[in-house]
């Protein structure tokens, strides 16, 4: 057993790429199972949380409504390969929705620079 599969059977994951690059450095992707308490596959009655609450009386509420569909289309075609990978991290999925919907983590929200690591205690 090589080192990689003995990391991969450490973790509970299989390989499902490796690839050697002509500079002798080289990539393996490992495919693993959540764990058994992440929160995707928690029990409960699933109600929104409605941080950003908008009735249909507000004239904003369908521009809003469309923005976030988009966001949501963006961060489901960046975690899933433009839907040509089906094993995808749902955590992923939930940080390319935030980046979706509010921009990179740099000062100005743009893929400019290098990303901004935000002590958030402060």
């Amino acid at each position: 057993m090589n080192i990689l599969e003995e990391i991969a059977d450490e973790l509970g994951g299989e390989i499902t790429e490796v690839i050697l690059l002509p500079d002798e450095s080289g990539m393996a992707m490992l495919s693993m199972p959540l764990p058994k308490d992440h929160w995707l596959t928690a029990d409960g009655f699933n109600e929104p949380p409605m941080p950003f609450r908008l009735g249909t009386n507000n004239e904003n509420h369908r521009w809003i409504a469309e923005a976030i569909r988009a966001a949501g289309r963006y961060a489901i075609r960046s975690s899933t390969m433009n839907g040509k990978e089906e094993d995808f991290d749902p955590d992923a999925m939930l940080q390319n929705l935030v980046v979706g919907m509010i921009g990179y983590w740099t000062h100005d929200g743009l893929e400019s620079g290098s990303i901004d690591f935000v002590d958030e205690e402060t």
